[in-house]
């Protein structure tokens, strides 16, 4: 994880003004949009440190890490909705309570992950075994000079079933 000041180095502002980071800095040091941050901002899920006198925000040296944190909980498929409640359960309780309730969030998306995994294992495999048959069929279709789309009649795979994604094809 870089810290905000590594961060707002490499775009050029000195890691001084670390206290003071505005929101376009801090969207381009996390590749979030302005408008995202003031989405994450109108949900409770970032909190501006403070607003200038002219009126904009500016936040603290948790901000990065906040903005990635909500970010890789998105990457898990958690919707904003979601990634709310745990903020909600780990604000005013007690904290092995708060703990538990986001234990409890976290497991019931691995076990969703989980689910996800397989069935994209299944898919993984299904299109291999197309591709295989895909393949076979162009090789020998081009030898043959027959038209491409005699998948599943040619003789490498007359009287073969072909796969469901290929089968799907001809229909």
């Amino acid at each position: 994880m870089v810290p905000l000041s590594s961060a707002l180095t490499q775009l050029g502002k000195p890691a001084c003004a670390e206290r003071e980071v505005r929101i376009g800095d801090l969207a381009r040091a996390t590749g979030k949009t302005q408008r995202a941050l003031r989405l994450y901002e109108e949900l409770g899920l970032l909190v501006p440190e403070m607003r200038t006198a002219g009126g904009f925000r500016t936040y603290g040296a948790d901000a990065l890490e906040r903005v990635r944190w909500i970010g890789k909980l998105q990457e898990l498929g958690f919707t904003l909705q979601q990634i709310q409640q745990v903020v909600t359960a780990t604000s005013g309780a007690a904290p092995k309570d708060a703990m538990e309730q986001v234990r409890l969030l976290y497991a019931d998306k691995q076990a969703e992950l989980a689910t996800q995994i397989v069935r994209l294992q299944q898919l993984q495999r299904e299109l291999a075994s197309s591709l295989h048959f895909l393949e076979a069929c162009v090789s020998t279709c081009t030898a043959q000079g027959t038209s491409a789309s005699c998948c599943g009649t040619c003789a490498t795979h007359r009287g073969e079933r072909a796969p469901n994604l290929v089968e799907g094809m001809r229909s």
